[in-house]
């Protein structure tokens, strides 16, 4: 392991990163909120780190010095995002501030501050920010970087780029990273008018639409999307939750073809819809069934808007679910730990892993009467080999594991049951808001320094698919 060259490598993207601050830097200037250096003292840190690191030789990094440096640019951003938080007074304690940051960057949602619409309104552009930031990131890694280290998703991820090196629509995983990046951007920019036009205020439409786009859920509402009560505002940000949490590669390939038939035959994409379809009209019928809502129209309004930002794992809430029959509130814990598509910026387990499962229990089954069946899992139209099915099968024992072992440990300070799982499971899955006292109407300051940064670990954790940070504990990842 040569850790010069990670030093050198980290350094480096964390300056370039660190440029991010120089938008609410600006747009603290246009406010005059008096926090314009605030924004700047990271930028100068980052800057004097990086002058170090580039004394030392420049050299392409291996696979390990790959995943050892974007775990530990998952580690630091937030951190430096803290500090910042904590400069400009807006969050003084620092595991409420690198609680905030993760979420930010993970795009969770969860958040500890009980009055958002207190702080500075820059401030509240950066926390959107992290969002965005985080979405993007995230995405470029599990193309660019996961697939080469052959863990956690990246079977399928060598899956989707093979077929589109086929397919001649992106060659190369630079094409493919600056695709995504087009797309990412089009989809800001096309929310952002839409929410304009919808009545928002450019502010607004911007912070909501990075939340949005990165299947994130900060809001700069104490109530928010409800506190808009605006149904067209609730169905932009309901479509694009989902647009934002399917495949992204996925719109230029139909871009490139001029059809749009090849997405929405996508596999993935059908499965995820048909689970928002049945997951709504049954959430519809319960919320009018059992008289949460005396019309059809407004259990369906609450209802798709609730089941969509929990099966893209996005986290935002039109109205207090919390009260909610407990059989709707299962099933949006469901929706979150299936999640989305892979190669989007939502969490959870994805759903071509959710789909793999569901299949080899079938045929587990129906083997159970016929002994003597070979049987083969497909994605699409591919056979699955059994060292893709042994990994996907071992990534959805340990991403259950720890979503327990987090629940339990959280419990051993007291809080019930509902409140401790839930928190894990918001956590693991990008979700954000969980039930109990982390529900709606809640939030996370509660807990103990100690239980915030098992959670943002938890975050970090669920966000890089589990596998590239605990790999990081064997004694042979550090050995040549």
């Amino acid at each position: 392991m040569r850790i010069t060259v990670v030093f050198r490598y980290v350094t480096s993207l964390l300056f370039k990163l660190s440029l991010f601050f120089l938008i609410p830097a600006f747009y603290s200037l246009f406010t005059g909120d008096g926090l314009f250096f605030d924004y700047l003292y990271p930028i100068l840190l980052c800057l004097s780190v990086f002058l170090v690191g580039i004394q030392f030789k420049k050299e392409e990094l291996n696979i390990k010095e790959s995943i050892l440096s974007v775990v530990l640019i998952w580690f630091l951003f937030p951190a430096l995002s803290a500090l910042l938080y904590m400069e400009t007074g807006a969050i003084p304690n620092f595991f409420d501030a690198y609680f905030e940051s993760v979420s930010g960057f993970t795009t969770t949602g969860a958040s500890i501050l009980t009055d958002i619409e207190s702080l500075p309104k820059s401030v509240l552009l950066w926390r959107s920010l992290t969002h965005w930031i985080g979405g993007i990131g995230f995405v470029v890694f599990s193309l660019s970087i996961l697939p080469a280290f052959g863990t956690g998703g990246a079977q399928l991820m060598r899956f989707e780029a093979s077929k589109a090196v086929e397919e001649k629509v992106l060659p190369k995983v630079k094409k493919v990273a600056r695709a995504i990046l087009i797309v990412y951007l089009s989809l800001t920019i096309l929310e952002i008018v839409l929410l304009k036009l919808c009545g928002l205020s450019f502010y607004e439409a911007v912070n909501h639409t990075f939340a949005t786009v990165a299947t994130g859920g900060f809001s700069t509402k104490n109530g928010s999307v409800g506190e808009f009560n605006s149904f067209s505002v609730e169905m932009v940000i309901t479509i694009f939750m989902i647009l934002g949490s399917i495949n992204l590669s996925l719109y230029y390939r139909a871009f490139k073809r001029k059809s749009l038939k090849s997405f929405f035959s996508y596999y993935e994409v059908k499965t995820y819809l048909i689970i928002i379809f049945l997951s709504t009209l049954f959430v519809t019928f319960m919320l009018f069934e059992d008289g949460v809502y005396s019309d059809v129209v407004t259990a369906f309004r609450y209802g798709f808007f609730q089941v969509v930002t929990a099966a893209s794992t996005t986290g935002f809430a039109s109205t207090d679910y919390s009260t909610w029959p407990s059989s709707v509130l299962a099933l949006l814990m469901i929706l979150a730990l299936i999640g989305a598509t892979a190669g989007s910026t939502a969490g959870g387990l994805k759903q071509f892993r959710f789909i793999v499962m569901i299949k080899t229990m079938y045929r587990e089954l129906y083997k159970t009467a016929h002994p003597t069946l070979v049987y083969r899992v497909a994605l699409g139209n591919r056979l699955l080999d059994v060292s893709v099915l042994n990994t996907i099968w071992a990534f959805i024992s340990l991403y259950f594991i720890t979503t327990i072992i987090f629940g339990f440990i959280i419990s051993l300070s007291g809080y019930d049951l509902i409140t401790s799982f839930s928190a894990s499971i918001a956590c693991i899955t990008s979700l954000g808001p969980g039930l109990g006292k982390v529900g709606p109407a809640g939030n996370f300051s509660f807990f103990s320094d100690f239980d915030k940064f098992l959670l943002s670990l938890e975050m970090i954790l669920g966000r890089l698919e589990i596998f590239s940070i605990l790999t990081l504990l064997l004694p042979s990842f550090w050995k040549d």
